[in-house]
């Protein structure tokens, strides 16, 4: 019997005051492309061997165990930044250690191909790397679709897209956040044998309800303005501060010099002051999180600071077929294609679809 009494938030639209395009993310693996781009330039030399791999109908565990096997080494060796979704084409680096024999010499399977080789110093880690570069295809536009979704693009241009975790993080229908809390009462109990992938998921879950929360209670504020008390980032880095004059920080918060941040809750987060700490703690509320589960999970994760407002790079629609639309853009790292995509669609949040694209739903650090 799966947990009752805890419901996913649904997140609303950003662009709620035009009319959606309408359509869904196509279902066929051509329909949804990644591209994964590192954020520093490879050496070409160093002991650690670089692939950049294009996968189709294989999600990135299976690829990397099918690579293990052709280079000899052991998959738990294999570096990646990140889990790429089994149902889209993606294309991703993975690292191998010095001993894996030359990927021309590799026997790979259909849907699988080396795209090029490097070498570097160092093994690829989880979460490093810049972003991700997105094609996607919707179908089954209406009418006036490519107008309407061009309002909608301008709009998402100027002011960004809330950040929210989409669907997939917390599992189908949202059944993992019930999973996450009822397992955190419990004393953090569970399958002894996929005890660390709990540890990594579940604390993940809850603090991204957290912060869908507070990001709904921060946008009904208006998240073109700061107020006193609340944590910011300063751009290009991680480094935050506490605004204490929101008047005197304004303008750095117009020209993108600073940006909002929400709650990743954990003992080492940075919390703010004020109203902002009072929004932050009833969007735990709101969560279904109490003071004593919070401390609790703090013996997890160590807390962090995620941006409110994200910027797509690039970011473009076209009408390629009748009743179709195809988006273009970057993404940073841990931001979710289809909650830019919802804002066109206007698809429920836990809409069904045969194989939903879960593109950034590991668990990343926090």
């Amino acid at each position: 019997m799966e947990p009752e009494g805890h419901r996913v938030h649904e997140p609303g639209f950003c662009t709620a005051d035009l009319p959606g395009a309408g359509g869904a993310i196509g279902r066929e693996p051509e329909h949804f492309r990644v591209e994964e781009v590192l954020d520093w330039p490879l050496t070409g030399t160093g002991e650690h061997l670089w692939v950049r791999v294009q996968k189709r109908l294989l999600n990135t565990q299976d690829a990397i165990e099918i690579i293990a096997r052709a280079a000899g080494v052991r998959g738990r060796d294999i570096g990646s930044a990140g889990m790429k979704d089994k149902h889209a084409i993606t294309s991703q680096w993975l690292s191998l250690p010095g001993n894996a024999s030359a990927p021309e010499t590799w026997q790979l399977p259909e849907g699988l191909v080396v795209l090029e080789a490097t070498r570097h110093q160092k093994k690829l880690r989880t979460g490093q790397l810049a972003g991700n570069r997105f094609t996607i295809r919707l179908v089954s536009v209406p009418d006036g679709g490519a107008e309407r979704a061009s309002a909608i693009v301008a709009q998402i241009r100027e002011r960004g897209l809330p950040n929210h975790f989409g669907a997939q993080r917390f599992g189908i229908g949202g059944a993992n956040l019930g999973r996450a809390i009822s397992w955190l009462e419990s004393g953090a109990r569970g399958d002894r044998k996929r005890g660390r992938f709990y540890t990594k998921l579940y604390p993940s879950v809850i603090q991204s309800e957290i912060f869908n929360h507070y990001l709904e209670l921060r946008g009904a504020e208006g998240l073109g303005r700061l107020i006193a008390g609340e944590v910011v980032r300063l751009d290009g880095t991680g480094s935050v501060f506490v605004v204490e004059d929101p008047a005197r920080e304004q303008p750095r918060l117009d020209q993108h010099d600073i940006h909002l941040t929400g709650p990743m809750p954990g003992p080492k987060m940075r919390r703010p002051s004020g109203h902002a700490l009072e929004l932050e703690e009833r969007a735990a509320r709101e969560a279904g999180i109490d003071a004593g589960l919070l401390e609790k999970l703090g013996r997890f994760v160590d807390g962090a600071r995620r941006d409110l407002v994200v910027f797509p790079s690039d970011l473009s629609v076209s009408a390629p077929a009748p009743g179709e639309l195809e988006l273009s853009f970057f993404l940073p790292a841990g931001s979710y294609a289809t909650e830019l995509c919802r804002e066109l669609t206007r698809t429920p949040f836990f809409a069904p679809r045969e194989a939903p694209p879960s593109v950034g739903m590991a668990p990343g650090p926090g």
